[in-house]
């Protein structure tokens, strides 16, 4: 199944992104620089983390899962992304920016007071703590398939090497890995796509739609239309909320200005509507190619849901001799990026959010910076074990996908209204927060516990239900009625606005006037530190590209040579132009700030008048 040269590939890879960890290391002067990069980052730099840490390993496990079993509509779930991803363009992207903090639940102290700093900072740390050890799992599923090793083992294996690598570098190493590893990933998923429906018994695209199993591009075999509408306005009602809330700032909290954070969403947005096109052909292209029982034989490590290894049974099929290997690192990097995304922000949160104000204020930098690294650490073990914990309940619920996005839903979404509200409409008292989370919550739970799709009788849409439409109800109903009555009771708590204390009020004001005042990339030092990643990054796609090019002498055919070369002739032609670009820019601006200090001394120079 994996041969000697993927085994090559699998071990540069670790080693490159544990240098990667050790080279930026030294970048991280404070927490500042630990947890968003010291705010400089240019934007593709930021976009392209951004992007990254918006998919995992699920993607080529649960999802390709789902499309293996149900076909293209599991597209509605990636463009339920779009409209969200158009108004943070246009309306949250800078205010997020101006917010002018470290991390973003210090946002939520100024804008709802100490009191719901503490309460997101225990509630949240949580659920990212779950998220992170689900994603290990996901990881760590489709792993144990490939090497055919116990999945615990292979979760405890994985799960050392991210924190290892989040320690070391903190926000930099995390967004410098992202980047180069967002070209191993689109561009192994691109080759794969393409082989795939190169394939004769595929037949390209018209091929595989011909040959698809019939559920695969007539969804109604699936589900009645009234349930993909339903599905898709609830999974995109959550999407709004979850990317415009505040705490999902941390991303552009890196970029170096307003004008670089709303640029960044170009990456997110290009990847949202192209990528999905290319993440669905090999899976669906198993549906035709492997039976559901020849799954299970060949991957039954997976069982009770062989549908996981979709994506890699097809890539088994087209891939050349070397190169599965680069698609191993591939996924393995998508859920490097988003765990070591969510274990930054976790230790953000506790040591900025409870650590420093609560247990030690006058701690100083140095040591909340060795403080922050510690907390790394510890808080990778615990990703690691919930991770072991979760696998036996994902594998006796109906899979990685559902667990997934109902958990996502049903404790996530209450969470995001007041956080996303409260970054628009300021006459809302300091508890609208909590008690907006509880009754959401609350909500939430009666939806899911004791609710059923026959409430749709009401509005002419009768049973009998398939599991599907079940499954679509719920996705639908949670965000719907959570977000009737949580978001109704957000606004009514304004009427207690007045009777706010006059400190709160201050903060509330200071906070909007944050908002309104620009964020604007400032010469010197910043533009230097700037110019500094870019070429650093640079210098890592060079790197990269040149070993991927290079794995053009595994012994292949011409075709599979040429894969290689292709590969890794992005990465080194992206890498060439990044610092030949950077290096005259760093030298241009080192020009004109000599040029501007000569004239400052100038200026400032008495002149000699010359006596009569």
């Amino acid at each position: 199944m994996i041969s000697l040269y993927d085994y090559l590939n699998i071990a540069f890879y670790i080693a490159f992104i544990t240098g990667v960890g050790i080279v930026f290391s030294r970048k991280s002067k404070n927490t500042s620089d630990y947890f968003r990069g010291g705010g400089v980052m240019p934007w593709w730099v930021a976009g392209a983390s951004s992007w990254m840490a918006s998919f995992s390993a699920w993607t080529f496990v649960g999802a390709a899962g789902e499309i293996y079993d149900e076909g293209s509509s599991l597209i509605l779930l990636y463009y339920s992304s779009l409209i969200p991803l158009v108004v943070t363009l246009f309306y949250t992207c800078y205010r997020f920016r101006r917010m002018r903090v470290v991390t973003p639940i210090e946002g939520v102290r100024l804008r709802f007071g100490a009191a719901s700093q503490q309460f997101y900072t225990w509630i949240r740390l949580p659920l990212l703590f779950l998220f992170g050890g689900v994603g290990l799992n996901s990881v760590g599923t489709f792993m144990s398939g490939v090497f055919g090793l116990n999945v615990i083992l292979v979760m405890i294996i994985l799960g050392i090497m991210v924190t290892f690598v989040a320690l070391l570098g903190g926000s930099y190493s995390v967004v410098a890995n992202d980047f180069v590893q967002m070209f191993l990933v689109v561009t192994v998923a691109v080759t794969v796509a393409v082989l795939t429906l190169s394939l004769p018994t595929i037949g390209g695209v018209s091929g595989l739609i011909a040959k698809a199993p019939h559920q695969a591009f007539h969804w109604n075999d699936i589900a009645r239309s009234q349930f993909f509408l339903f599905f898709y306005l609830g999974i995109t009602l959550n999407n709004l909320f979850d990317m415009t809330r505040m705490d999902n700032s941390a991303k552009y909290l890196m970029a170096a200005s307003d004008r670089h954070a709303r640029k960044m969403l170009i990456i997110p947005l290009l990847g949202t509507l192209i990528g999905p096109l290319i993440w669905l052909i090999p899976p669906m292209a198993a549906s035709i190619l492997h039976s559901h029982a020849d799954m299970a034989q060949r991957f039954p490590l997976l069982a009770p849901h062989p549908e996981h290894a979709a994506y890699l049974a097809t890539a088994l099929d087209v891939l050349p001799q070397g190169m599965l290997g680069l698609l191993i690192c591939g996924i393995f990097a998508s859920t490097v990026t988003n765990l070591d995304a969510s274990l930054n922000q976790a230790v953000g949160i506790f040591v900025r959010n409870f650590y420093l104000p609560i247990l030690n204020p006058e701690c100083a930098e140095k040591k909340l910076l060795i403080i922050s690294k510690v907390c790394t650490a510890a808080f990778g073990a615990t990703c690691i074990t919930i991770g072991i914990i979760v696998n036996p309940l994902i594998n006796q619920s109906s899979g990685l996908f559902q667990f997934l996005t109902q958990l996502g839903i049903s404790l996530g979404f209450p969470l995001t209204i007041p956080l996303a509200l409260g970054l628009f409409y300021k006459r809302t008292p300091a508890w609208s927060t909590w008690s907006t989370v509880i009754i959401g919550l609350v909500v939430s739970y009666v939806i899911g516990r004791h609710t059923d799709p026959s409430l749709l009788g009401w509005f002419g849409i009768t049973g009998p239900y398939s599991a599907q439409e079940t499954k679509y109800y719920y996705m639908f109903a949670t965000p719907a009625a959570v977000g009737l009555i949580a978001i109704s009771w957000f606004f009514f708590t304004s009427l207690f606005y007045e009777s706010s204390s006059p400190e709160y009020k201050a903060s509330v004001e200071e906070f909007f006037t944050r908002l309104k005042e620009p964020v604007q990339k400032t010469a010197g030092q910043v533009t230097r530190e700037d110019t500094s990643i870019a070429v650093s990054i640079g210098k890592l796609c060079l790197i990269y590209g040149s070993f991927v090019m290079l794995s053009a002498a595994i012994p292949n055919s011409v075709g599979g040579r040429f894969c290689f070369i292709c590969s890794g002739g992005v990465m080194i032609a992206t890498g060439a132009f990044l610092v030949r670009f950077y290096r005259a820019l760093d030298q241009k601006n080192r020009q004109e700030f000599e040029a501007a200090q000569l004239a400052s001394l100038t200026e400032d120079t008495p002149k000699i008048v010359p006596r009569p």
